[in-house]
């Protein structure tokens, strides 16, 4: 098995398959362009490699916090439903700690599903702890317009009470 970055096109395009499995929603049409912004961020997609076939997938980026310093952080990482428990994704998980020590990071860190037990035994098993909970707001355009209504309110009275 060989675990390399996929930086073209094709390569990128070739993932679809076995990331559609962790992430649904995605659309093949659109998952080039997608990753291409998210590039721009600084992640970066690896697969690894059996004959030239995609067995798994990590997307993932190096970022600074103050919470956790220098990180790597790993937006998604599956491995084919039908070759799981065969050890790409440990070769996966290896190969991205050995990235980030590369990356000089001080904490290799991803989310979990709630509901993806498995995953979280064999990120346990992996030498990963909970270390946090990962709390989300979804937002809808109403509530945006609500909330910029509220902040100028907000605005206009410190504005009065500071002009008498």
């Amino acid at each position: 098995m060989n675990i390399k970055k996929m930086t073209t096109d094709r390569q990128i395009h070739a993932c679809f398959d076995v990331m559609v499995q962790l992430r649904p929603h995605l659309r093949r049409d659109t998952f080039v362009a997608s990753v291409r912004r998210q590039e721009k961020n600084g992640y970066q997609i690896v697969a690894a490699l059996e004959a030239g076939r995609v067995c798994g997938v990590a997307g993932y980026r190096v970022f600074e916090c103050l919470s956790r310093g220098r990180n790597l952080y790993v937006d998604d990482l599956v491995t084919d439903v039908v070759l799981r428990s065969r050890g790409i994704g440990q070769a996966m998980l290896h190969w991205l700690a050995a990235e980030a020590l590369r990356q000089r990071c001080r904490h290799l860190s991803l989310d979990s599903g709630v509901q993806r037990f498995g995953a979280h035994r064999f990120y346990l098993r992996e030498g990963m702890c909970i270390l946090a909970h990962h709390f989300v707001r979804e937002l809808v355009p109403e509530e945006m317009a609500a909330d910029r209504a509220a902040a100028q309110t907000v605005k206009r009275k410190r504005a009065v009470k500071t002009t008498r």
